[in-house]
């Protein structure tokens, strides 16, 4: 927290929300939207019994169609959202009791219990059942976007097979996309794999960030655009040795999924959750650290860099070393430094603990694009590991205007101005652990399964799993 805020805190009248009124209207307002939410739950069951005394002919289905336009003219819809209406309702009611549950005791919002559902869709009804038993109560207090992380997380760990398959699938479909736009403007977009996409849009992140720094006045995504299209680049202001220095993407990988011990997902910075098949074929060109891991947060990061050879046994050998010989404790969790922004190791350390920012809204900004803030205003409390936390702009701001955060172990507790109270979850669960006793498989073998998961599958000969989701 710089000295910059400080006037904005003092002068900040936050009377308004102490008033008895306010805050009795403000409650008045929290108790209809956690009313709407159990109408919803209302309306799903209806739903859903009526979808159930429709007969069902897979020839023509005239009397489903009539139903989903019976359905769309109560709710004054296209049949289009209607039918994608009737689908969520279903599955909810059928293959999510706890969240339904929890939807009707008001505690679940209809739109988070609406995601849940959706991002479930091309999941196997086990892992469906999976979702709804580990994931629902914790749903409460998260961000549809982290919901959909967590979904994927559970879905890769328990039925990584089939997630590869359904990755090699989109992977044919890769490609660019024109969309015009207002004022002659365009978009561009190009889909497919994520690491190339990821570690292309860093790449420009930061020659765009050196280009700022060398003194070039144009913003960031300026920077950025003009940096992919070298054609309408200014090259005199661009040409910053700087820019020319390696760009690293960061892979969180347990180290049992690396060894082939089980399919627990690793973590791509920038982009979320990969599967086990992916992250193994990745390795092999990777340069590896070793991260020290308590029950599931990360306490402290090595400081040499492993370059393991590049095969699947060159991998192997290296994790196994660095299993058994794990390097001295690093100073960064306690160290302290004397000036406000942190220096490179500290800020590489609290990127990697904290992932994302941990604001009140579930906002999934990733720690590298965030402010460094200190929990105790410096310099007061020190520039430390303890007191440092990940936060984007506007959640470091947040701050500054009377929301009030609480570190736990697992979560943040934020206080708003007017006495709410915000958990955002933000524990990852326990890392899987190695068992010293454990049959390693072939890493030549298991590179080949994986890489034969991950092919591009013909279009003549698509597995049953790839068909199109209900909705």
């Amino acid at each position: 927290m710089s000295g910059s805020f400080s006037t904005v805190v003092d002068e900040l009248d936050l009377t308004p929300f102490d008033q008895p009124l306010w805050r009795a209207d403000l409650g008045e307002l929290q108790a209809s939207v956690r009313q709407g939410w159990q109408r919803y739950a209302e309306q799903a069951v209806l739903l859903a019994r009526l979808a159930a005394q429709v007969p069902r002919d897979r020839r023509e289905d005239a009397a489903w169609k009539s139903f989903v336009r019976e359905i769309a003219v109560v709710r004054r819809c296209s049949d289009r959202t209607a039918a994608k209406e009737i689908a969520l309702a279903v599955a909810l009611v059928t293959e999510h009791p706890h969240c339904l549950a929890l939807v009707r005791a008001g505690q679940l919002p209809d739109y988070s219990a609406k995601v849940l559902v959706e991002e479930t869709a091309s999941c196997a009804p086990a892992v469906r059942g999976l979702v709804d038993a580990e994931l629902a109560e914790r749903a409460c207090r998260l961000s549809p976007a982290r919901i959909r992380e967590a979904v994927r997380r559970i879905e890769l760990r328990h039925d990584a097979d089939a997630a590869a398959a359904r990755a090699a699938k989109a992977a044919r479909a890769r490609g660019v996309q024109l969309y015009a736009d207002r004022d002659d403007q365009a978009t561009l977009v190009l889909s497919g794999p994520a690491l190339p996409l990821t570690r292309h849009y860093e790449d420009l992140t930061a020659r765009a960030r050196a280009a700022r720094a060398a003194g070039d006045v144009r913003s960031l995504d300026a920077l950025r655009f003009d940096l992919a299209l070298p054609a309408l680049a200014d090259a005199a202001s661009l040409e910053d040795r700087r820019r020319q220095r390696p760009v690293q993407v960061l892979l969180h990988l347990p180290v049992t999924t690396a060894l082939g011990l089980d399919n627990e997902p690793g973590w791509l910075t920038g982009y979320g959750w990969v599967s086990a098949p992916q992250c193994r074929q990745w390795l092999p060109l990777a340069e590896l650290r070793q991260v020290c891991v308590n029950g599931g947060q990360v306490v402290d990061v090595a400081d040499r860099v492993v370059r393991s050879g590049p095969t699947p046994a060159g991998v192997r050998d290296a994790v196994l070393a660095m299993v058994s010989d794990p390097g001295p404790i690093t100073e960064k969790t306690w160290r302290t430094e004397l000036q406000h922004d942190p220096g490179p190791a500290l800020r590489g350390f609290v990127d990697i603990r904290d992932v994302v920012c941990d604001g009140p809204t579930g906002a999934r900004v990733p720690a590298a694009r965030c402010d460094h803030d200190h929990d105790l205003r410096y310099p007061d409390g020190p520039t430390a590991a303890w007191n440092l936390k990940a936060r984007a702009g506007r959640t470091h701001l947040l701050k500054h205007r009377g929301w009030t955060p609480l570190r736990t172990g697992t979560s943040t507790l934020w206080i708003s101005p007017a006495g709410q109270l915000v958990e955002v979850d933000n524990f990852p669960g326990p890392a899987p652990e190695l068992d010293p006793e454990a049959e390693l498989p072939d890493p030549d073998e298991l590179h080949a399964l994986d890489a034969l998961m991950l092919a591009e599958v013909p279009l003549a000969h698509e597995p049953p799993w790839c068909g199109p989701p209900p909705f």
